[in-house]
């Protein structure tokens, strides 16, 4: 038997898909910071603490446990939450995704697969952090559009 697709569902994958198009339209290349693959683990594990400690000033409780962001719940994907969120306020500033050389700026947004991934296969954590991540998106793209006038 074949599962029915919830018509919100086609709605958000639409809205996701028109972000996309505004982001190429209009916006800069928006950019995110993530873990830099081969990173040693005890040094991303200290620029995690560091990230979400009050000097880094990272928003971690998202991905604390229980919490909406949670999951995946591995350190690559919690260091690249709070290094993205550091980066993302100090406004993607040149030197702000370093980390002790634990980090990398990409131009490949890496929520988008989790958003749409999420969609058709619902899991109520993951779905409230993509919207999440969604809707940071969507912030960021109008700020940087209403920036250029």
């Amino acid at each position: 038997m074949r599962r029915r697709r919830s018509p919100l569902a086609a709605l958000w994958l639409a809205a996701a898909w028109a972000l996309q198009l505004l982001a190429g339209a209009g916006a800069a290349n928006p950019t995110w910071c993530i873990v830099r693959t081969g990173a040693p683990v005890r040094t991303v594990q200290a620029a995690l603490d560091y990230a979400c400690s009050p000097a880094g000033g990272a928003d971690c409780a998202p991905i604390q446990p229980s919490a909406l962001c949670y999951l995946p719940n591995t350190l690559a994907a919690h260091a690249s939450y709070a290094f993205n969120s550091v980066y993302q306020r100090s406004h993607a500033a040149p030197g702000a995704c370093d980390f002790a050389g634990t980090a990398t700026v990409t131009l490949t947004d890496p929520s988008q697969y989790t958003l749409i991934l999420s969609l058709f296969l619902p899991s109520l954590s993951r779905m409230r952090c993509a919207l999440d991540r969604f809707f940071n998106y969507a912030l960021y793209i109008s700020k940087n559009i209403f920036a250029l006038y």
